[in-house]
């Protein structure tokens, strides 16, 4: 980086042309460079992810049940109240289809973190809807869901990203959805089972990812 040092003058005094020339040099490498450092850290930020946690979530449809209690139509549960941060399993029970739960944001979202399972698992079961605050909406096709009585390994289709195990064993997997969409406001989250054969439960814990925008004031 040039360093920039001025040349004084007393009131009146002559500057050569090379002074003079040297100066807009040594000024306009310096502004350069630190167009290139701003550009740099411009392409920093707008690469970072601020993560946003939500515990506890609650849904204004579907039926919520306790780690430690069968689901309707299963015998299986938990076998304790916590695993992780989850403590509810938003699910319609035994071969049923239909809306499991909506769960609320409000906020922009690039990626989003859920947790899930499947009784009579490892089958397309769960649809995603993405409701937009401006009404607008993206549903996803059929996810497959894993086995939830018994870890199962990731494979091919929709692979978990982790899994946290209950002290029987049972699992909990967790899922990343893509938004197609990250610049529109996310209003809601819906999760649907749409396999009879499949009973899937959803956590009450979200994750989300959204990038950071807004970097034309640098």
């Amino acid at each position: 980086m040039t360093k920039f040092e001025p040349i004084v003058r007393n009131p009146g005094d002559l500057i050569r042309s090379e002074d003079w020339n040297r100066i807009q040099e040594d000024i306009k490498a310096d502004l350069d460079d630190l167009n290139e450092k701003i550009s740099k850290l411009k392409e920093y930020v707008e690469g970072m992810l601020h993560s946003v946690t939500l515990t506890d979530v609650k849904s204004p449809i579907g039926i919520s049940y306790n780690l430690d209690e069968p689901v309707l139509g299963e015998t299986e549960n938990y076998g304790t109240t916590i695993v992780g941060h989850i403590t509810k399993q938003w699910c319609i029970g035994n071969g049923n289809t239909g809306r499991i739960c909506r769960f609320g944001i409000i906020d922009l979202m690039d990626v989003l973190y859920y947790w899930a399972g499947a009784g009579g698992g490892d089958k397309k079961t769960l649809k995603i809807m993405i409701e937009y605050v401006d009404g607008d909406t993206h549903t996803t096709d059929e996810l497959f869901i894993h086995e939830c009585s018994e870890l199962r390994p990731k494979g091919g289709e929709n692979p978990y990203v982790e899994y946290l195990l209950s002290p029987n064993e049972n699992v909990w997997y967790k899922y990343m959805l893509q938004n197609p969409k990250p610049d529109k406001e996310v209003r809601y989250i819906y999760f649907e089972n749409v396999g009879s054969a499949c009973t899937p439960r959803i956590g009450n814990v979200i994750q989300y990812l959204t990038k950071i925008r807004h970097m034309s004031s640098l």
